[in-house]
């Protein structure tokens, strides 16, 4: 063999010596890479189910730092609540000088004012500020720093509460728009509820009036027997009435009208007669008067 073709023979195992070591490493690699696929795809299902848990967390523990963030001061929780006066809006709190709910200054105690919130489903929910008006030991008096809308206080029942001394001022300006927002909406409503009861009254009055102008004209049975028969039988039946009587009068009229035509005709044949009469008479006067002329009869 050629020296050329040895030399291109020795490169050429050991070529494939290196293709056979490099084909390993890779079928090595592959299934390294295969098992670390697999795996992750194992990891990835368990991270799925665990996802929606996890996201809900996040966002109560974003929710809990907001709080945090926000001026709400101190709380009680699970604070027994009486309503003691739904029309002044005033409760009973078993809360007091104890729990540290008065606050001693310089100037004297200080009554912190209180952000209540009552139960509703799973949850709280709020139900507006009060002044504190009464402190003991172990309980305390407090009342709606505002007069309570209609319907307002029927809605506080009896139970647990939770009460704050810090309220976050957007949220209570907020708050203040709504109710203001709420007042205008229910002096509107009143309004036009007051607009109704006049437009009711203003209706029964109407009906008392139609039925009044439908009794004169339909009559009304009722009244006496000495009250005038129009209003006895009313405008209708009376106009009836003066109808008739007024096509008897006319045809009364008319029959009488018939009568007189029937005499003014007689009355005409009558003269017309007459007159015949006096032209037949007429010559024999005449010649009559002109022979007692000449007899010398002719009397003065």
């Amino acid at each position: 063999m050629h020296l050329t073709g040895k030399i291109f023979a020795f490169f050429t195992l050991c070529l494939a010596i290196t293709a056979v070591i490099m084909t390993a490493k890779v079928l090595d690699q592959q299934n390294e890479w295969n098992s670390r696929v697999e795996n992750s795809r194992d990891a990835y299902q368990k991270v799925v189910v665990e996802v929606p848990v996890a996201e809900k967390q996040v966002a109560q523990l974003r929710d809990d730092l907001t709080l945090q963030r926000l001026d709400w001061g101190r709380h009680w929780d699970a604070v027994d609540t009486v309503v003691n006066d739904q029309s002044r809006g005033m409760l009973n709190i078993s809360i007091g000088r104890n729990d540290n709910l008065v606050r001693v200054t310089d100037a004297g105690d200080a009554f912190p004012t209180l952000y209540a919130f009552q139960p509703a489903g799973d949850g709280m929910v709020y139900v507006g500020a009060f002044r504190v008006t009464q402190v003991d030991v172990n309980q305390s008096a407090i009342q709606l720093d505002r007069p309570p809308r209609p319907g307002e206080a029927q809605t506080w029942k009896p139970g647990k509460w939770r009460f704050r001394d810090g309220f976050p001022a957007a949220k209570e300006g907020e708050i203040g728009g709504l109710i203001n927002s709420l007042t205008f909406l229910e002096e509107s409503v009143k309004g036009r509820q007051l607009n109704l009861s006049i437009q009711q009254k203003s209706v029964v009055k109407a009906e008392a009036l139609l039925k009044q102008r439908l009794k004169e004209l339909n009559g009304n049975p009722d009244l006496p027997a000495e009250a005038e028969e129009v209003y006895r039988k009313g405008l209708v039946e009376s106009l009836r009435n003066a109808q008739d009587k007024r096509d008897e009068a006319i045809a009364e009229v008319q029959k009488l009208r018939e009568q007189l035509n029937a005499v003014y005709e007689k009355f005409e044949g009558l003269l017309a007669e007459n007159g015949q009469l006096e032209t037949k008479l007429r010559p024999a006067t005449q010649t009559g008067q002109s022979s007692d002329g000449l007899n010398g009869n002719v009397k003065n």
